[in-house]
């Protein structure tokens, strides 16, 4: 039997994707692909891999691919797509093989966000939410004390950390990209969680109806 503890990381993980499933389903099509805020151009520095991992070095195409960057990087689709990612990625721990589900498989998020021929769909995202809902109850479903107290592998970003600390932290990390979503499609200003990148915006402030 899982502790009160496990119980409640699960709830408050549960209510935050019901927070991101609400904000994905209410998004209009003509905001789904719009910017939230502005994105500067990335650093010159920065690369862009192909489907082959490799660095894109052709001029012309990685100019293509930075447009694509400022233009996608904001967008309810793509933070939906990173907090899913990001949760998903993060129960797993890299304590195993991980690979998102169809069709998000095989497309990171950071390398094919610029790539992709189209955005994914709402309903698409919303497949991959149910599918994170799954993902936490079987995860936690097995967690023990010594589980959550194990130091993340090398691989992980986190390494050394709990992967106590992590899974927790993903319920303020996907509460916040939700809200950032509400807030934007809303047609006054609401106050969204931890949502310091997009300045307030939301439409009315870009002068989207």
């Amino acid at each position: 039997m899982a502790s009160i503890w496990v119980e409640s990381v699960g709830r408050s993980l549960e209510q935050a994707l019901d927070l991101l499933a609400a904000a994905v389903r209410d998004c209009t099509d003509d905001l789904w692909e719009a910017p939230m805020w502005q994105v500067p151009d990335p650093d010159p520095d920065r690369k862009f891999l192909d489907s082959d991992w490799k660095p894109v070095t052709e001029p012309a195409l990685r100019r293509a691919l930075v447009q694509r960057w400022v233009q996608r990087r904001s967008t309810p689709w793509s933070i939906a797509w990173h907090a899913l990612e990001g949760l998903d990625y993060d129960l797993n721990g890299e304590f195993g093989p991980w690979a998102p589900p169809p069709p998000f498989t095989g497309h990171p998020h950071w390398r094919d966000l610029t790539s992709l021929p189209a955005a994914w769909s709402r309903s698409e995202m919303l497949g991959y939410i149910d599918y994170c809902r799954e993902r936490v109850r079987n995860t936690l479903a097995g967690m023990t004390d010594e589980k959550a107290a194990t130091p993340l592998p090398p691989a992980h970003r986190y390494r050394g950390q709990p992967h106590a600390w992590i899974i927790t932290g993903a319920v303020a990390h996907t509460t916040e990209h939700a809200s950032q979503i509400r807030q934007f499609i809303s047609p006054t200003p609401v106050v969204a969680l931890g949502a310091a990148a997009p300045g307030g915006t939301s439409r009315r402030d870009l002068g989207v109806r």
